[in-house]
């Protein structure tokens, strides 16, 4: 019982922080996340939505931490992107056209990380 009270709480939480997002509040959307992922901490997509939060704020060292807790739970193309997207704004170039490869195993069509890499390896020569 106390189990399904604290996945509802997650949600509850997690359906606040999305609108909360949606209107630009990101500072409070990261928070609100916060309150998800302590009712649920191996939600990936909890950990993600707030990366996504993270970066829209310029705190990329926390999205970075987010998206790579996320990318553990649940490995997917979405998730290499971001943090791809987040270790360029660290100017962790090498290890940001890592993830982007990742990415593109997992999506070899994808023009958008093909793009990104291409930026990566602008950045390292």
């Amino acid at each position: 019982r106390d189990d399904m009270a604290t996945c509802a709480s997650g949600a509850s939480a997690y359906h606040e922080a999305n609108a909360l997002f949606v209107d630009g509040e990101y500072e409070a959307s990261v928070v609100a996340y916060g309150r998800a992922l302590e009712a649920d901490p191996n939600n990936a997509t909890y950990f993600s939505k707030r990366a996504i939060a993270q970066m829209r704020l310029g705190n990329h060292i926390d999205a970075v931490a987010d998206v790579s807790k996320s990318l553990k739970l649940a490995p997917d193309f979405k998730g290499y992107l971001l943090k791809g997207e987040a270790l360029f704004s660290t100017d962790e170039y090498d290890t940001a056209s890592l993830a982007f490869k990742r990415a593109l195993e997992l999506a070899p069509d994808s023009i958008v990380a093909r793009r990104w890499l291409r930026k990566c390896e602008a950045e390292l020569s």
